[in-house]
């Protein structure tokens, strides 16, 4: 057979070679330039990231007979035998096959032997996680003091199976996930060098679907060219790979914008007939609506959305239809979602729930804008009760909610100067305004501001009641009214509203409420509540 993979046909030669690996490369370099070799290294991280390469590189290095530069020449007889896997001065062990007492008795044996040729003798053990408790209690004391010309290289995916022994006795380096813009030039370089045509569309699939992986990537590539030939054409990767088309994620967008619930039903029903589990329709539609939030908030940044520059504008001109929040509600109804797959014996039936209900999330009205249409005059008290609402809607939507009698009650005249006074303030001192945005209630009447504070926020009335911020509010009085206002602060706990204190006047105790059993069926507010979303009360609790 002389045809070689890609990834072992392009596995880095060199330290400058190694993706992504910056750190370790740079350490192990220094190390050689400064005579400074460990006895025992351990590599650490995922799959295909360049642990065992980076070993062969180290050994190579260690072992080069050139000996001109800090890294192998890749000419010499050491190198290329080492390249092969042919020297008998570097052993690797596969641990996942040789994992036993007897494998590691042998090894240690041969470390009592000098090399043969070259300077050291290397053994490089790969998945040495696992190794039995036995294997390692073995390779203790000859991994903490070995012959001098003796060097060891350990690799693992799985860090937290390693003893703690073994970790302390070993030069430990992390290799992370490659990032998929170090993937991409990867990928990109390789089709170049073997006269391959793929566009962008494809390999941002292929780099994507990696995870991280080089090795992976590699061999998504090998295997797309013996589909397609020298000729990538990017609907046969999409189709290989198993993802959903970007079109049709666009065309879930557009369904959403255009409140389709029937069509939103047929696109479920197009995924599932391609194939397509509903797990995976959540977490690729999942994605898409991750990628639109990302760029409704930080704009079209590579390293945030790792999609092609054409991809980006398409997805900036769906993004223009929706909001933030509607893009976040989103996102979690497909999480909740997906959470719920896990265990649920009807994933069909989740998946078309979830789609009908982000499509229908179109129709609900913000809950700040269908308050703010409510007339003055009626409503709950600030702190009596909160109504539990249930409602054929989306009841993620809704939250609990404060009605305030108090400022309803102010004239539209009180409200304007309200506004004003406040404007003043936020002139005068932005960090008392940002206290009295603590507040649940600010009210003026005649030359007096009353500002009212829940008793849990009580610290942020202290705050206020200080002789300077007192002085700040009341000298408002001077510019807009030609005398000083009166301030006073009060706390509010339960039912009752006392006075806590006052710049230079108090504010007497209000008298007991109404029965709160009788409040919510009579206000006008939680009745127009109620008709808007088709909810009924359930529940009556007093606010703590």
């Amino acid at each position: 057979m002389t045809y070689q993979v890609l990834a072992r046909k392009w596995r880095p030669q060199t330290f400058e070679e190694v993706v992504g690996q910056t750190a370790a490369a740079e350490t192990l370099r220094n190390a050689i330039s400064n005579d400074r070799i460990a006895h025992a290294y351990l590599f650490a991280g995922v799959r295909g990231v360049g642990k065992t390469t980076t070993a062969r590189i180290l050994a190579k290095a260690l072992n080069c007979q050139a000996k001109q530069k800090v890294g192998p020449c890749n000419e010499c007889s050491s190198c290329r035998e080492i390249t092969l896997g042919q020297s008998i001065d570097v052993l690797e062990l596969d641990a996942a096959s040789n994992r036993g007492i007897d494998e590691i008795r042998e090894l240690r044996d041969s470390v009592k032997y000098a090399p043969a040729r070259d300077a050291y003798k290397i053994f490089i053990i790969d998945e040495v996680h696992m190794l039995t408790t036995e294997a390692f209690n073995a390779l203790l004391k000859t991994l903490e003091e070995p012959p001098p010309q003796i060097v060891f290289i350990l690799a693992t995916t799985e860090l937290h199976k390693i003893p703690a022994t073994i970790l302390s006795r070993c030069q430990h380096f992390n290799f992370r996930a490659i990032s998929y813009q170090d993937i991409l030039k990867r990928l990109e370089f390789i089709a170049t060098q073997e006269h391959i045509q793929i566009g962008p569309q494809a390999l941002n699939l292929i780099a994507k679907a990696s995870e991280g992986s080089m090795r992976d990537a590699q061999s998504t590539l090998d295997q797309v060219v013996s589909l397609c030939g020298q000729k990538i054409d990017d609907e046969q990767v999409t189709e290989l790979l198993g993802t959903i088309p970007r079109q049709l994620l666009e065309n879930i967008a557009e369904t959403i914008v255009e409140s389709d619930s029937k069509k939103g039903l047929l696109i479920v029903e197009q995924l599932l007939k391609s194939g397509k589990s509903p797990q995976q329709c959540i977490r690729e539609v999942l994605g898409y609506f991750r990628d639109l939030l990302v760029l409704k908030i930080a704009g079209k940044d590579p390293q945030l959305i790792p999609l092609p520059m054409d991809d980006l504008k398409r997805l900036e001109m769906v993004s223009s239809s929706f909001s933030e929040q509607d893009l976040i509600r989103f996102c979690q109804i497909l999480v909740a979602t997906e959470g719920e797959l896990r265990w649920s014996t009807q994933p069909r039936i989740h998946l078309e729930m979830a789609f009908v209900k982000i499509i229908q999330l179109k129709h609900l009205v913000a809950i700040e804008e269908f308050l703010s249409s409510f007339p003055d005059g009626t409503g709950l008290n600030n702190d009596e009760v909160a109504v539990k609402i249930d409602s054929s809607s989306e009841q993620q939507s809704l939250k609990p909610q404060i009605f305030n009698e108090q400022t309803n009650s102010v004239s539209s005249a009180k409200k304007i100067e309200i506004d004003v006074i406040r404007t003043a303030l936020k002139t005068a001192s932005p960090m008392i305004d940002s206290i009295v945005d603590r507040a649940i209630n600010f009210s003026v009447e005649k030359d007096e501001i009353k500002i009212n504070f829940l008793s849990s926020d009580s610290h942020y009335m202290d705050m206020i009641d200080v002789t300077d911020n007192l002085k700040v509010i009341q000298n408002l009085g001077m510019k807009l009214i030609g005398k000083p206002f009166k301030v006073s602060l009060i706390s509010s706990a339960n039912n009752d509203v006392s006075t806590i204190s006052s710049g230079t006047a108090t504010v007497p105790t209000s008298g007991p409420p109404a029965k709160v059993s009788d409040r919510p069926q009579k206000a006008v507010n939680v009745r127009r509540f109620l008709n808007v979303f088709e909810g009924e009360i359930r529940d009556i609790k007093k606010m703590k």
